[in-house]
């Protein structure tokens, strides 16, 4: 049916009968006289008004004697008018007409056409619904204006023999999306966007004809021509989530100024829109606005947060566009690169138009209030140098303009050709000749994605926000990625890498292709809208991605994938230092006075890492810093140890820098500190390194006085006096999701702050030297590390603590090396295990203040011991005794230490050693020749023994990080020791060891909103997964197709399971399996 005959129809069944009401009489008795209506698709009221006869005859009709009065359903607007217990009338009858007022005989007619509207608009809603479908997107890639992640929209078909939907440019969106579409009988189908414009806020999805098998599905119509103030009109879409809201309102203006929503966000202009109080909110976006006819005479594109204003955009370049795509042309568009806006005449005349020129114009045009001005011309753009901010358009190729469509029904038509404009430059008159650019030649269809960021040429979207040339200005980086090490999020310009241009993409890729992994490479790098040009430094990184370029094709909808060139091998020539020069050695000339301080302040390393991935229950979205301590150089094996919130994982890149130089480092070990080591031959011949001297034995009272020396983030040295506060437990809370935290661990509080980013804590000890002389030697007792958790908000929370060196650090150090001289024999380092085998009672200690303590239970005779002990041990009246906190699960349930113990008992000794402090405890753990320990505890106001058994901890059953998995978005591993801390104790489900942990999940993948990070995937189309290789297996063995739902069982902590379907998509999100090499510790990633 074509548009003429939509619109007949529409006339036809909105013109409703009116039964049992006649004219009213002709001549003198005719109650109301108004001039007659010609009808139209929304006049349903008026219409009703000319059938129920208050409206006199149209021109055609001939007066005609009123017809005898009839029954009428009159009454039932209003019955208690006209019918009492005493009415002469029958029940189904009513008075003549010319007994009523005038008054009440509106009234009954426009009850009359509310009821006739609305039973018009059923029918029309009942048709069209057909046609409306609710969408459900994720943008899978960050691109120009737009960021990675899900979102629900609305669109309609417009054209059911190709299965053409329309709906928002900033839905069908200019970044790579997956798309379904969800019909009204909930049939599920995929979208491929196949054009979205580069301006205005419309493009067009299509979807196949035979995927909708139980549904007739409804075109709507176009029909912009029919846009007017004053029409009624629907909005019907996925309003708030809803599938189906249906909102109705008037159409109140047809000339707004496009709406402005921000920048570095996508905002369409040189157009109209129109405004009406509908509403309308998230999700609603793509919604047709349409007539009583059913047909759309706008397209749904925003709102104001601060009123019930919508904004809709006009079909005239819809319109267009889709005739192009049916036709099978290409859909040109040309730009001048100027921004216009529409000025009403009073502004002009105050712009200096004549009077003459105004009222030419206005003859032209009467209806014509006003004329299209110069707002903002960019440079270097075919308007440049030409047109002027305040310039009056008056015509294009002798056509008058008083609008933006007929200007962009030429310049869409002349495309790489040269229009003549006449315009107005204050009183004078002048004619301008510019070249019609093609604005598809500006606007991206590409980006290169290389070291999880993602660069494409600069748009001019972009450039229009912030007034900039869209040329050469820089390559545009949509999430920075690698570029992390310098602090840089996204939405800026490259400008230079490796000392060499990047004004485009292509430039960029030749740079690129020459840089190996893992060099360090300085970067220039600008803000949007800013001419300062800043510098950096960073690291490729095309070791933990993978680099490929993404090419847009409408016709498929899709955006093929091509890899980049493998990344060149680094070239570590070994620069010939002897490693015998690094071994420990405290006669070292120094610069300083104390040569042991000087040591210890030039064994302190500045530790930064990059995190590619949110993983571990950390964000890779801003950088880790801190300070480490070189604590040994043992047969030219460098080890440093620094705390976890500079190290959270070793799924990271680090730099490490000593003595102002920066080399690479990687993880050795992973504890309550992260121990590092790096390559010698990347320093230089003449850096001097020393392992500073240590006291491993020394147990720090309160009260003591030590020496903080500590790097601030300048890497310059602080060193301060101080004594000692506190010795209690640093423990902190558990974090959500899981990740690292200290747990019963005794920290050290300082009685002064201390302004660095970490360091270590020294005391002063009086030695002789060979002469038999008195000297001050300092040595390191503690570390002075940052910790880390979450307050009530969930925000990261850092404090400063100390950790004993001799308790905490130096059993890893000594294991770390004892495990190297091993390897020098059997040269296989995946047999030799990373970590010593450290045990635990399975409880989380906590502490109880003695008063409480004496609430419970607690004697006189013992709170007399505990005071004597506290200050012997610690120097402190301020005695807190322990108390079992919290139990954890473990995987030997049936000997699980903490079997026997309840949580709030207190501690009040261990074979016959009464329990001071934490570090009781971790001496007695530490005697490996006991197989159980007699605890002696209070528990309800009893003291009690149970004999108690210690496991090994699981951090060393645990698989932790040495593989991960990335599948269509989330990132997989085995069970980690942290999410084992806040399983449920009673756990029947959850794999307590190794298991198909969830990491965390990217923005954009298949698996967001589905799969749930912190839980464990235990079944994949069910078939049961127990660890990350079975999980691989199955892919591979499944290898399932684009498109098809995987179904998942997952289990959270509190052993409760759901079942989620996940759309598989290998184009953009291939299957790859990142591992860490055991003999060197890098990390190599495979596509499965």
């Amino acid at each position: 049916m074509d548009h003429n005959q939509h619109q007949h129809a529409a006339q036809d069944y909105s013109i409703p009968v009116v039964p049992g009401l006649g004219r009213l009489p002709t001549g003198q008795n005719n109650i109301i006289r108004t001039p007659a209506l010609t009808p139209d698709p929304d006049s349903a009221f008026r219409l009703c008004e000319h059938s129920a006869g208050l409206i006199g005859p149209t021109p055609s009709q001939s007066p005609s004697p009123s017809p005898s009065p009839s029954p009428s359903p009159l009454h039932h607007f209003a019955p208690h008018r006209f019918q009492s217990p005493s009415s002469p009338f029958p029940p189904n009858a009513i008075p003549s007409l010319t007994k009523f007022s005038p008054e009440s005989a509106i009234a009954a007619a426009s009850a009359a056409a509310a009821v006739a509207k609305d039973q018009a608009w059923d029918k029309t809603i009942e048709r069209i619904i057909k046609g409306i479908v609710s969408i459900k997107a994720s943008t899978v890639r960050a691109f120009d204006t737009e960021a990675a992640g899900d979102y629900t929209a609305t669109g309609f078909v417009v054209d059911k023999k190709r299965g053409i939907v329309l709906s928002n440019r900033h839905v069908v969106n200019p970044a790579p999306i997956i798309a379904t579409a969800v019909f009204v009988n909930y049939e599920e189908v995929p979208l491929r966007p196949i054009y979205r414009d580069p301006i205005h806020d419309f493009g067009f999805f299509q979807y196949d004809l035979d995927k909708v098998k139980f549904l007739d599905v409804e075109q709507i119509d176009l029909r912009p021509d029919l846009a007017r103030v004053g029409l009624s009109i629907k909005v019907i879409g996925n309003d708030s989530g809803e599938k189906l809201s249906i909102l109705g309102s008037t159409l109140a203006r047809l000339d707004r100024t496009a709406p402005r929503y921000g920048d570095d966000v996508y905002e369409d202009f040189n157009t109209f829109y129109f405004q009406a109080a509908t509403g309308t909110s998230g999700g609603s976006s793509g919604s047709p606005v349409l007539n009583i006819a059913g047909q759309a005479i706008a397209l749904n594109a925003g709102g104001s947060k601060r009123s019930a204003s919508s904004f809709y955009l006009p079909l005239d370049r819809v319109v267009r566009a889709l005739r192009c795509i049916q036709d099978d042309i290409p859909i040109t568009r040309g730009t001048l690169q100027t921004e216009f806006v529409f000025k009403s005449y009073d502004e002009l005349r105050r712009l200096g138009l004549t009077a003459s020129a105004e009222a030419l114009c206005r003859q032209r045009n009467q209806s014509s209030t006003g004329l299209l001005t110069v707002a903002k011309v960019l440079p270097g753009g075919p308007g440049h140098g030409q047109l002027e901010p305040g310039d009056i358009l008056v015509a294009c190729d002798g056509v008058l303009l008083d609008s933006f469509a007929p200007l962009w029904d030429i310049l869409d038509d002349k495309v790489n050709t040269t229009v003549t404009l006449s315009l107005y430059r204050g009183k004078t008159p002048f004619k301008a000749e510019s070249f019609v650019q093609d604005l598809h030649s500006i606007t991206p269809n590409r980006f290169v994605e290389i070291g999880g960021g993602i660069f494409h040429d600069f748009s001019y979207q972009q450039a229009r926000s912030y007034g900039m040339s869209v040329k050469d200005q820089g390559v545009y980086v949509a999430l920075s990625g690698m570029l992390n090490w310098s602090s840089l999020t996204r939405n800026f310009l490259l400008t230079s890498l490796a000392n060499k241009p990047t004004p485009n993409l292509d430039a960029f890729l030749d740079v690129i292709a020459t840089i190996p992994d893992g060099k360090r490479v300085p970067v220039m790098h600008k803000e949007l809208g800013q001419t300062r040009v800043s510098r950096g430094l960073v690291q490729i990184d095309r070791h933990f991605h993978l680099d490929h370029i993404f090419v847009r094709q409408d016709k498929a909808g899709v955006w093929d994938r091509q890899p980049l060139r493998p990344p060149s091998i680094v070239d570590q020539q070994p620069n010939g230092i002897d490693a015998d020069k690094y071994e420990d050695d405290n006669d070292v000339d120094v610069v300083g006075q104390n040569k042991s301080l000087e040591s210890i302040k030039q064994s302190l390393v500045y530790v930064t890492t990059r995190l590619p991935f949110s993983v571990y229950g950390y964000t890779s979205l801003r950088p880790y810093y801190g300070v480490g301590t070189l604590l040994s150089i043992e047969n030219g094996f460098p080890i440093v140890a620094c705390d976890r919130a500079a190290v959270p994982t070793e799924f990271v890149d680090i730099r490490l820098t000593i003595q102002h130089y920066t080399v690479s480092g990687r993880v050795v070990a992973m504890d309550k500190l992260a121990y590092l080591t790096f390559n010698l031959d990347e320093l230089p011949a003449h850096v001097n390194l020393v392992a500073p001297p240590f006291d491993p034995s020394a147990e720090l009272r309160v009260e003591d006085a030590v020496t903080v020396v500590g790097l601030d983030s300048l890497h310059s040295i602080v060193e301060k006096q101080t004594t000692v506060k506190v010795l209690a437990d640093a423990g902190s809370t558990i974090c959500n999701p899981p990740r690292f935290r200290l747990v019963n661990v005794e920290g050290i509080s300082l009685t002064d702050s201390v302004s660095c980013d970490g360091g270590v804590i020294a005391r002063k000890y009086s030695e002789k030297d060979d002469d038999e002389k008195e000297k001050d030697v300092y040595k390191i007792v503690a570390m002075w590390m940052n910790a880390s958790a979450q307050n009530t908000s969930g925000n990261d929370t850092f404090w400063k603590t100390g950790l004993n060196y001799g308790t905490y650090v130096k059993p890893i150090v000594d294991h770390i090396n004892r495990r190297r001289g091993r390897l020098h024999d059997d040269d296989d380092d995946s047999q030799q295990p990373r970590m010593p085998q450290r045990r635990t009672f399975n409880i989380e200690y906590g502490e109880v203040s003695l008063s409480n303590a004496a609430g419970l239970g607690l004697s006189a005779g013992r709170i007399r011991q505990f005071l004597r002990l506290a200050k012997k041990q610690l120097n402190s009246s301020n005695m807190r005794v322990l108390n079992v906190f919290d139990k954890f699960p473990h995987n030997d349930v049936l000997t699980n230490a903490s079997n026997d113990l309840m949580i709030g008992d207190i501690l009040l000794e261990i074979d016959g050693c009464p329990v001071v402090r934490l570090l009781d405890i971790e001496k007695q753990l530490l005697d490996e020749s006991k197989e159980s320990y007699e605890f002696v505890i209070l528990r309800e106001g009893q003291e009690k023994s149970v004999t108690i058994r210690p496991l090994l901890e699981m951090s060393n059953i645990a698989a932790g990080t040495s593989k991960i998995v990335q599948w269509n978005g989330a990132f997989l591993h085995e069970t980690t020791p942290e999410a084992i801390e806040q399983v449920a104790h009673n756990t029947k489900l959850v794999p307590l060891i190794r298991g198909v942990y969830v990491g965390s999940v990217s923005f954009g993948g298949p698996a967001l909103n589905n799969i749930r990070p912190a839980q464990w995937i235990i079944e994949v189309d069910g078939e049961p997964v127990d660890n990350i290789d079975q999980f691989l297996d199955l892919v591979k063995q499944k290898r399932w197709a684009d498109e098809q739902f995987v179904l998942v069982k997952q289990v959270n902590r509190k052993d409760v399971t759901s079942v989620v379907s996940v759309q598989v998509n290998e184009r953009y999100w291939p299957t790859r399996c990142l591992q860490r090499d055991a003999n060197d510790g890098k990390w190599i990633h495979t596509v499965v």
